[in-house]
């Protein structure tokens, strides 16, 4: 496992430009996972976060010094779904970022994102649609509704081969660390057990996303799973969820 400082931005292993951006919040054993692509002079900002100062500030200066204090290299942001943990900073960065920043989300939860404050362009997307960067590169979104909101859906970049998780595959872990480590199938099963509610919902997308060829699952919340992909979809399938019910 590689080494790595959680106060600085960290190059993902196994790519050349996609950053984890995110904070540990270690007092309850939720971290949370905001990726920046940077693709030439593009980059899309991913699941950006919370607004709360004490969080919103480590992710700012995370993205300052990826981009070098040149914010308005952001061009497109990413949400996987509504939730505020996820979009609650969007209209901060909006302010700071390329002024014609387009903002991507599944329709279901594009027309939530007025409700934050956000007055960029949405543009709402679809199961199996597309966004090709100005190099080519395809990012292709696939819909999970019901994983765990309706509107939610998950992302794949072609170039790396890397799932962009949203919630699943998330963990709750005191004792976290950036990579999945022997004990990240106990705090996956912890955090996705009792937050999904429907199995029907999960093996569907499941089956989803097995249609890919996966070399990294990057989740917005816990570690990212870079070794025994197939491991954990197989443990997913076997989740005992909606045990809040």
């Amino acid at each position: 496992m590689s080494t790595y400082d959680e106060h600085l931005p960290h190059l993902v292993r196994g790519t050349e430009d996609i950053y984890w951006v995110g904070f540990a919040d270690r007092k309850v054993g939720f971290s949370n996972n905001p990726y920046l692509i940077v693709d030439g002079d593009e980059a899309m900002l991913i699941d950006p976060g919370s607004r709360a100062p004490e969080h919103y500030r480590v992710v700012h200066n995370k993205v300052a010094k990826v981009l070098r204090g040149d914010f308005e290299k952001i061009k497109y942001m990413m949400v996987q779904h509504q939730d505020p943990d996820l979009c609650a900073a969007l209209p901060l960065f909006e302010v700071i970022v390329n002024p014609e920043v387009k903002i991507y989300a599944q329709s279901r939860s594009a027309l939530f994102l007025r409700y934050y404050g956000v007055n960029s362009e949405v543009v709402p997307i679809e199961d199996g649609d597309e966004f090709v960067f100005a190099s080519g590169r395809k990012l292709t979104f696939i819909t999970t509704p019901y994983v765990h909101f309706a509107g939610s859906h998950v992302t794949y970049d072609h170039k790396t081969k890397s799932l962009f998780s949203s919630d699943i595959f998330g963990g709750f872990s005191i004792n976290w660390s950036l990579y999945a480590n022997k004990y990240y199938l106990e705090a996956f099963k912890a955090f996705t057990e009792p937050y999904i509610g429907s199995k029907e919902a999960l093996l569907s997308a499941l089956e989803k996303i097995s249609a890919f060829e996966i070399e990294r699952i990057l989740p917005q919340h816990g570690s990212i799973i870079d070794e025994d992909i197939d491991k954990y979809i197989e443990a997913a399938k076997n989740l005992e969820v909606a045990q809040w019910i």
